[in-house]
Parts: C-alpha cells; structure tokens; sequence
C-alpha cells in the first residue's frame, strides 16, 4: 500500500480509527468461530491472529513492521509490556513509590551498586537509611513478581539504562581507568564490540568464569555500566525492529562466544572430551 501514514506511537495506520480496525476484527472473529465452543484462550488465539491479518491488509505492512506493530500494542494484544513502549502510569498501583522511592529511583540505585558505588553514598544522597533501604529492596523485586503483565519489570529496565543521569546520584561515579571510559563508549556505539563482549562473558560463564568480572578486569567496564548498554541497545532494536539485522548480530556473537570458548578450554588446558579418540 503506497502512502500510508503510520501513528508514531501505536503504529496503526491514520487511515481508519482503532474503532474501525477493532470492530472489523471483531466481525472477523465472529464469522471465524461460528458454531464452535471455544474457550477464552481459544478465542484469544484467533482475534491476535485475526488482529495481524486486518492490520496487514488495511495498512501493507512487511513482516518487520507487523512485528513492531504487535510489540507497540502487546499490553492490548497480550497483556504484557514491551521494552521502549510501556509508561509510567500514576493509575497502577503497582508503580506508587515505596517510601518515596519511585521506581525510576530504584532502578538508578541498582545500577549504581552494580556500578561499584558504596551503598552508603547512595542511601545519604537519598535520604534514606539501611532499614527502608532494605524493605524497598524487598518490595520493588516482590512487585515486579507479582506483575503479570511485567510492566513494572520492563520500566525497571528502561529506567535501569538511565540510572547513570538520576538527578540525585548522576555525581556519584565509581572511579574508571581511561581505557575503561574508551571501552564504555565504544559498547554504546559500536555494536560488533557489544556482541563480542557478550559472546565473551556468556563463554566465560561456560568455563567457570565470572563473565561480569572478567568484563570488569579485561575491559573496565562494570556489570552496572554493561547491563545499562544491554538495555539501550535491546530498546532501540525493539522501536527500529529489523530481522535481517537481528540474525546478522546474533550469528557475530554466536561466532565470537565459540571462539573465547575456544579460548577458555585452552587456557584451562583444554576440553575433557580433546582427549577421548574414537
């Protein structure tokens, strides 16, 4: 379909209203599931689909664009959030603070522990003490347990990657070497490097070997720092969904994880299994 504008936040099309598009998929429904008895799950099974095929016939989209499509209105479609399509909301109870500590707070103070910040300097600069420390550290993780829909888990993560600019703690900054700076700034822009590092540590965990701290002392980069360039580069991935490109970079770190396997298993002095002849 030529011309088609695409609403920049749920990426439907401008051409027809969500009552249209909800109600076409409806009657669809209807007609598909005449005379059957179906449970809900059932009938939840054929509207998503149902739901993908009107969408690609009123709109032209390619099979990418369905999939960021279905990402940008998953809490609708399935009843679960997307990374870099889900906000924060004063209407859920689920994201009211905890002693004045917001999610988005929470979030900033585990990425700058898991950055090598002393917990003291955080707590001060919040204002609160080791105690509601340790029961907002208790009831944040218990929500997002609770939280079927994952929201609270998924704003976690897309805070987690801005914790490092938290108004409150962005001058607490564990200390870096010049290489590591270097390093942390390549993983935000080159994604080959990203991948490598990630093939890299989930070798490590194969042979043993803290991946995370083996990042940390070959590179100099922190877990904290690592995880919040993780999230960047997945939420991005998610807002410009590219197939082609996500295969490219899964098979370079698929790559790159056998060759520091390789790696490991000599410096360990070799696989158990390079000695059995068959």
């Amino acid at each position: 379909m030529e011309n088609v504008q695409f609403n920049p936040e749920n990426l439907h099309g401008t051409h027809y209203t969500l009552e249209q598009f909800n109600q076409e998929v409806e009657e669809r429904l209807q007609e598909a599931t005449k005379g059957e008895d179906l449970s809900e799950s059932e009938l939840n099974n054929y509207r998503y689909n149902i739901r993908r095929d009107v969408y690609q016939e009123w709109t032209g989209a390619d099979t990418d664009q369905v999939v960021q499509w279905q990402m940008a209105n998953s809490m609708e479609h399935m009843g679960i959030a997307t990374s870099g399509y889900v906000k924060d909301s004063s209407d859920n109870p689920l994201l009211a603070p905890i002693h004045g500590i917001s999610l988005r707070d929470y979030a900033a103070i585990t990425m700058k522990l898991s950055s090598g910040i002393e917990p003291n300097a955080i707590l001060n600069a919040l204002g609160i003490d080791e105690v509601i420390w340790s029961e907002i550290n208790t009831l944040w993780p218990k929500r997002m347990q609770e939280d079927e829909s994952f929201t609270v888990s998924t704003l976690f993560g897309q805070y987690f990657m801005e914790g490092a600019t938290h108004p409150k703690l962005e001058n607490l900054v564990a200390e870096v070497s010049e290489d590591g700076k270097a390093n942390l700034e390549k993983l935000k822009t080159d994604r080959y490097f990203y991948e490598e590092l990630c093939g890299a540590r989930q070798a490590a965990y194969e042979y043993g070997i803290d991946g995370a701290q083996w990042i940390q002392d070959n590179y100099g980069v922190s877990l904290g720092d690592f995880q919040a360039v993780a999230m960047e580069w997945m939420t991005g991935q998610n807002l410009n969904w590219n197939s082609d490109d996500i295969n490219h970079y899964l098979n370079y770190q698929q790559e790159k994880q056998k060759e520091y396997a390789a790696k490991f298993a000599a410096e360990q002095g070799g696989n158990v299994a390079d000695d059995v002849e068959f």
